[in-house]
């Protein structure tokens, strides 16, 4: 490893025993840690309502408000218990995110439902996915056929439920055709399964408040969120109070009230800091189940403190697993963490670019493997810092992503990695604009200054035809604008150094020549006058 220092969790476990950490960090609760999902009680049941009044509901929220924990902490089990009495108390729940590809990864979560419940092989399962995505494009009803054809005489009820719904918004590409198609196809599938009568399908989406207005384009879409939406309201003290004291108590611990005094004045009214509180929890909690001086020692500012508070916990427990790679996978690291975030047009802030895992390992010019390896030091259960969760088999078609947008803000080398990598993409696109100038005869080729900068840049970075195209589709052109700007350069150069070469050659000979003549003309002189 490139550095050996010692970690604040390194060091021997406490005599006493470690405790099961009730904290998740900065992934959402899953649906089985309902028990430690505490600050949101009674909130459930409206958004139950609005599900069963329209078969459609929106929660919507703030980035980090905790609208994924919500739903499945909040809803998911009052529903199970058989909320919504005069139907089957029977209910299967389709959990999708839209990713790219929302209709294929809506067929890869139904394949995981009780629709399809026989034991399949690798190659069955990817046949009958076929069949499904093939099911949902055939028409505007093809989820409903989907769910009636498989799902037989089972008296069921169907909820799918659109985690993330933001990001059908966010990988629509406006350029694109077949993206602008797809997108309007999933939202028409999800349109018509709660508005067929025979078909018992809900649906309920989270979605970040920040792309509303993105629902506008499409006029049903916009009519069930005016309908049936729940904002999901911003905690109060007290209620963020339980939140850090109620885990704690289900751990079969203490926490000392001037902890968590200073845990709520760090947290302030900022919505977005909840993961952040929920991350340096779960350091805290491990910190003092190492370290904690007697058994029943309650959790106390000291151990806050050994974390770095909430203001550094993050990057801290971040640098550490930076640290644990060796210097391979550090490079690839930076090109992996790169690939996943980018910095927001105009704004000084990064956003999430959750990415293919065959993608990411194109543009760091090296293997599947490699990056799996790496991945998995910052997906590891202590950390959850990058997502799929741990336990998920990651393949070539695994998108990856950070768990949390607070990482780019707080991780300090992250938000250096963003900087950079939105100069390079900057520069980059200042010369596929300038290549595209060139074939239409309005430019020149490039000379320095900007020559030398672009030259530069591509030692630097080192960018790969997936990288490039990820920001210009004419990538070839643009490198071979800059190598031509180069051969071309280099050719006047030479051309130039030529030309002085002679000019000096004839300034030797004409400087001889003068010499000899003014030799001569002395000696003459020399025998006139003797």
């Amino acid at each position: 490893m490139k550095d050996q220092k010692t970690t604040i969790l390194e060091k021997p476990q406490s005599k006493y025993g470690k405790k099961n950490n009730p904290f998740p960090g900065l992934r959402p609760f899953k649906i089985e840690e309902s028990h430690l999902f505490f600050g949101r009680e009674g909130q459930s049941d409206e958004v139950l309502l609005k599900l069963s009044k329209h078969r459609f509901v929106g929660v919507i929220g703030p980035s980090g408000s905790g609208k994924s924990s919500f739903i499945y902490c909040g809803v998911l089990p009052i529903l199970y218990g058989g909320f919504l009495t005069g139907k089957s108390t029977d209910w299967e729940v389709v959990v999708t995110r839209p990713g790219a590809a929302p209709i294929d990864n809506l067929a890869q979560a139904l394949l995981k439902t009780d629709l399809v419940d026989e034991e399949l092989s690798e190659e069955d399962k990817q046949i009958k996915k076929t069949i499904i995505s093939s099911l949902l494009r055939s028409s505007s009803v093809g989820l409903v056929e989907t769910i009636m054809q498989f799902k037989g005489n089972k008296e069921k009820n169907y909820l799918i439920l659109v985690d993330q719904f933001e990001e059908l918004f966010r990988f629509k590409d406006s350029s694109n055709l077949q993206s602008v198609n797809e997108t309007l196809a999933f939202i028409n599938l999800l349109m018509e399964a709660i508005n067929y009568a025979d078909a018992p399908i809900y649906v309920a989406i989270t979605m970040r408040s920040d792309f509303i207005g993105e629902c506008s384009q499409f006029p049903e879409l916009t009519k069930q969120i005016n309908d049936s939406q729940y904002l999901i309201p911003q905690m109060t003290r007290e209620q963020k109070r339980r939140a850090i004291t109620g885990p704690v108590a289900v751990g079969n611990a203490e926490i000392a009230p001037r902890l968590t005094q200073q845990l709520l004045n760090d947290l302030g009214d900022n919505p977005d800091q909840l993961p952040i509180l929920q991350h340096a929890l779960m350091r805290t909690w491990d910190y003092w189940s190492h370290f904690r001086d007697y058994d029943d020692e309650p959790l106390d500012i000291k151990h806050y403190e050994a974390i770095g508070t909430m203001s550094e916990a993050l990057s801290m427990h971040a640098n550490e697993a930076y640290e644990e790679l060796d210097d391979e996978q550090q490079r690839i690291c930076e090109f992996l963490f790169k690939a996943i975030t980018e910095k927001r047009g105009g704004g000084n802030y990064g956003i999430r670019r959750p990415t293919q895992l065959n993608e990411i390992a194109a543009i760091a010019n090296t293997s599947e493997e490699k990056i799996i390896q790496v991945i998995e030091k910052f997906r590891d259960p202590g950390r959850s810092l990058l997502t799929p969760q741990y336990g998920v088999p990651l393949h070539s078609q695994s998108i990856i992503d950070i768990s949390h947008e607070s990482i780019m803000r707080i991780w300090n080398r992250l938000k250096n990695w963003v900087n950079d990598e939105a100069d390079a993409v900057s520069m980059y696109k200042r010369l596929a604009e300038a290549a595209d100038m060139y074939q239409q005869g309005k430019t020149s080729l490039w000379r320095p200054p900007d020559l030398q900068l672009a030259l530069n840049w591509k030692e630097k970075h080192n960018p790969t035809l997936v990288w490039g195209q990820r920001y210009h589709h004419a990538y070839e052109r643009t490198i071979s604008f800059l190598e031509h700007s180069e051969e071309e350069y280099e050719i006047e150069q030479r051309a130039k150094e030529l030309q002085q070469k002679r000019r000096l050659r004839t300034a030797r000979l004409t400087a001889l020549i003068m010499a000899s003549a003014t030799v001569i003309l002395f000696s003459y002189f020399q025998m006139s006058f003797a």
